[in-house]
């Protein structure tokens, strides 16, 4: 009788095996044999879900943004603060961590690629979007008020550069200062960080 394999369950694997490898080693070091070694199966195995290295690579970018997806709503849908939930997508645990350097690799490309850039936008309109509803919701505002979209945008752009800088530079960016900082942020916003 043959083995019944799930081929989502296989994809999912392969993907989540890439991602690991880029962001332990960068896009350069990534092979299918690789990938092949750490999900002990063959490479015949990963190039029948993925056509080649680009289409692999692109999967890994989909995923580093639907993983900080994911963890952002669950932690705004499970009713925690606005700091803590801003703080699953800032690189202060291993995740959040592998997620930045997962897209610090993958910049230059959204730069240059069509389909990457089309990605990045894709995800940077979900991103502003929850951003905005998280505020909405922690506001006292009406939800009309167009400044909500552009504190979002303030709030993005603070949570990215805090968290690119402590991606450079962590031993100066410690956990302890990026809160500090975010914190005295969501205060000019108007947001307690306990909110």
């Amino acid at each position: 009788m043959p083995i019944i394999v799930d081929k989502q369950e296989r994809r999912s694997l392969v993907l989540s095996v890439a991602f690991d490898l880029v962001a332990d080693r960068g896009i350069d070091a990534l092979t299918f044999r690789e990938i092949a070694a750490a999900t002990a199966c063959s490479t015949s195995i990963v190039s029948h879900y993925f056509r080649n290295k680009n289409e692999l690579l692109f999967g890994v970018y989909q995923l580093a943004n639907d993983r900080a997806r994911e963890r952002l709503e669950a932690a705004f849908d499970a009713g925690l603060p606005l700091l803590d939930c801003l703080g699953e997508i800032m690189p202060l645990t291993a995740g959040a961590r592998a997620n930045w350097r997962v897209w610090i690799a993958f910049w230059g490309r959204a730069h240059l690629e069509p389909e990457y850039l089309e990605e990045r936008r894709r995800a940077a309109e979900q991103s502003l979007e929850l951003y905005r509803v998280m505020l909405v919701r922690r506001s006292a505002r009406p939800v009309e008020d167009g400044d909500l979209l552009f504190e979002a945008r303030r709030l993005i752009a603070s949570v990215a550069g805090i968290s690119l800088e402590a991606c450079f530079a962590p031993d100066d960016w410690t956990a302890g200062r990026m809160i500090q900082v975010l914190t005295a942020q969501l205060a000019d916003l108007g947001f307690a960080a306990d909110a």
